[in-house]
């Protein structure tokens, strides 16, 4: 007899269309931040050359008027709140990729067939750490970068393996 507690696998596949339909939530709010820091790196740039020409123009060394506006234009400048937002949305990402690729009941439907929605949330992921540093990218740390390459590398060639073991299984057993 079956369980009407335990999820049906018709029933899970259909739930993957709501996934796809989150996913592309998900890469709406990953582009809106790679857009909003090409945006805000723009804004930063033009804040910091207002600075330094006033400095420049002012000819007075004085470093207590120099550091009170430097105070007033860092937090502008860092944008904390969004920095805080650009983690959040990235642990949702993960959080989704996670219970695609590790839950037992998501295991269930064969891993051809969450695949692509699985690497998609990783996408999405990485779309979002790259809008982290193109924020700022003269000051993004070597580690950073090293950190999004790798992780598209990852992506890349996890995907790439996995389909192609997809193919090979295929081919072995028609």
């Amino acid at each position: 007899m079956e369980s009407k507690i335990v999820p049906t696998i018709e029933l899970i596949e259909q739930k993957l269309l709501i996934w796809e339909k989150w996913l592309f939530a998900c890469y709406s709010a990953a582009f809106i931040m790679l857009a909003h820091a090409f945006i805000k790196a723009y804004e930063n740039q033009m804040l910091v050359n207002v600075f330094f020409s006033l400095d420049r123009e002012s000819g007075n060394p004085n470093l207590s008027i120099f550091q009170r506006y430097s105070a007033e234009i860092f937090p502008g400048l860092i944008s904390p709140w969004r920095i805080l937002f650009v983690f959040l949305l990235e642990i949702v990402f993960l959080v989704s990729f996670a219970v695609l690729a590790f839950h037992p009941t998501w295991k269930k439907i064969a891993l051809f067939r969450r695949i692509d929605l699985i690497f998609g949330y990783l996408l999405a992921g990485w779309v979002t750490l790259l809008s982290l540093g193109a924020q700022d990218p003269v000051n993004a740390s070597n580690g950073y970068n090293v950190l999004v390459v790798i992780f598209l590398l990852a992506i890349g060639l996890g995907y790439w393996r996995l389909r192609r073991k997809k193919d090979k299984a295929e081919e072995v057993f028609p």
